[in-house]
């Protein structure tokens, strides 16, 4: 029979240790990584504020520190290690061995930065057999450190895994944190207290079936509070559109009231998930998107039309231009685009489906950021566009937007995919079974059982997606013709559509030929000049 003391409230502490072969041993102070969910670290930080908090002159902080030297010579340890306690909220005096790591951790940068102890120059001298030169009574602990996991994986739905296409990466600006918002300004020198560790290139495909981390975003300041702060508003300013990150959630779980006060424990994430409010796609990410199209097309159509050349007059206001997007969920939003008539292009009046009317500026279109003035307010997006063949030929077939840590993916519609989700929605309104077959998680299409024009019964077989390493076979839930959107080999996204099924009535009786379902977009693609018709 075991017995171990129950702790209510655990937070995970560990310290750092360097030793060679010549019998030095030196550790260089603890890190926080409580901050965890099922066991995976979310946020780390050094030093400890439980310890930090402590009013004992250092005496808890020496004494793990020494435990943790102590762990690494019984065992002769050479090179740099991790030695993992439990450490109680409630009695922070006591601690308890969990592990050794012989290894560098991930986070082992936030040592790094408070310490100025390159760790793994060290790592790589101690393995060619140097003494170690630096002693324990010249480590020091300047400032306060915090680095935060950037993972794909999406954490409104139980934090699942993601994948997909960087359609758009920049994290230069999360370094460069003094960049004004504005198209013509001139950037700052890069922050020297933000590091980026990242994996990630435009054009990568990120799969689903490895480590979700992509990237380590960390900020140093001179107390803790600087270095949330500093951390804040480089997530704001990291950009990573194509892929499902947790940025968002990263920022609201820093800027929470527990976390900011130092109270934190290994428990903390699961209990404040239900109270974050997670932000969803309204009318000025709509709008951001519709508005580069707009601004581009009109720009190449005024370059060669004989009225805008000319001080004459014309009958009738300027015809609206209209754009129509999916959003996430299964929604859609048309964006109606009215010119202002100014000599500025980019002055409008733009509404979204039957809401409210705004007057919109283009302040700027600077490489992948659209700048814009909605009612006044001045709001920088960035976008980023991908589909089959895209930018190469045809037009882009979804659109990425995002600001502030935060992203979606806006799909561009045809009138034939329009129509489907209009019919789409209509049914599941009426409780009906829904026409629209989406991939259950992030995955890859491994086949497809049925051809674009088939006729399907309900419970046949459409196609398998393979996630998480099963495969899911996906079957028609209504009667009709289906059309299929992608193909086997294809990475696909979470609730993404794979193929639609016109229901019997609509794609069997003659009487009912519907709606002609190859007239073509409204927009054609702005980067080839073309113009809505």
């Amino acid at each position: 029979l075991f017995l171990e003391r129950l702790v209510r409230t655990p937070r995970h502490i560990e310290v750092q240790v360097l030793a060679d072969n010549h019998g030095n041993v030196i550790h260089l102070g603890e890190r926080e990584c409580s901050l965890q969910r099922r066991h995976q670290k979310v946020i780390e930080e050094a030093p400890s504020p439980l310890l930090d908090a402590l009013d004992d002159g250092g005496a808890t902080r020496a004494r793990i520190g020494e435990a943790a030297c102590q762990a690494a010579r019984s065992v002769h340890y050479s090179g740099a290690g991790t030695v993992e306690f439990l450490v109680s909220d409630e009695a922070p005096d006591e601690f308890f061995f969990m592990e050794m790591n012989t290894r560098l951790q991930v986070e082992h940068p936030v040592t790094e930065m408070v310490t100025g102890v390159d760790l793994v120059e060290w790592q790589v001298r101690i393995a060619a057999g140097e003494e170690l030169t630096v002693r324990q009574a010249a480590v020091g602990l300047n400032g306060h450190a915090v680095e935060a996991r950037v993972y794909a994986e999406i954490p409104e739905r139980n934090f699942l895994p993601s994948g997909g296409e960087v359609v758009l990466l920049d994290e230069r600006g999360a370094i460069f944190t003094a960049m004004d918002d504005r198209p013509s300004a001139t950037p700052a020198s890069a922050d020297p207290d933000i590091r980026i560790d990242s994996s990630l290139v435009e054009g990568l495909e990120i799969s689903s079936d490895y480590d979700p981390m992509i990237a380590k975003v960390i900020a140093w300041g001179q107390d803790r509070k600087a270095a949330l702060d500093k951390l804040d508003t480089a997530l704001a300013r990291y950009t990573v559109l194509g892929v499902d990150t947790n940025v968002e959630y990263l920022r609201l779980l820093i800027n929470d009231d527990d976390v900011r006060a130092g109270r934190l424990d290994t428990g903390l994430i699961e209990r404040k998930m239900p109270g974050f409010a997670f932000r969803h796609a309204g009318d000025a990410e709509v709008i951001a998107a519709a508005m580069q199209f707009w601004v581009l097309a009109e720009a190449s159509e005024s370059l060669r039309s004989p009225w805008n050349t000319t001080t004459g007059w014309r009958l009738g206001a300027p015809a609206p231009w209209r754009m129509t997007f999916g959003t996430p969920g299964g929604g859609t939003a048309t964006v109606t685009v009215t010119w202002q008539g100014n000599a500025d292009l980019g002055h409008a009046r733009v509404r979204v489906g039957d809401g409210p009317e705004y007057l919109v500026v283009v302040i700027g279109l600077a490489s992948e950021n659209v700048f814009l003035e909605i009612d006044g307010e001045e709001l920088r997006f960035a976008l980023g566009a991908s589909g089959e063949g895209y930018p190469r030929q045809g037009r882009p077939q979804s659109v990425y937007v995002g600001n502030d840590g935060w992203s979606c993916r806006l799909e561009v519609l045809t009138r034939e995919s329009r129509l489907a989700r209009v019919l789409a929605a209509i049914q599941r309104e009426e409780g009906a079974a829904d026409p629209e077959v989406r991939s259950p998680m992030p995955g890859t299409v491994v086949s497809v059982a049925v051809s674009n024009g088939d006729a399907v019964v309900t419970g046949q077989l459409l196609l398998s997606v393979e996630a998480m390493k099963m495969e899911h076979q996906l079957v028609a839930e209504v009667a009709g013709t289906v059309h299929i959107s992608v193909k086997a080999g294809q990475s696909v996204k979470a609730d993404q559509v794979l193929a639609t099924i016109h229901a019997e009535p609509h794609a069997e009786d003659p009487a009912q030929p519907g709606p002609a379902l190859q007239e073509p977009l409204i927009l054609q693609d702005p980067l080839n000049t073309g113009k809505g018709a």
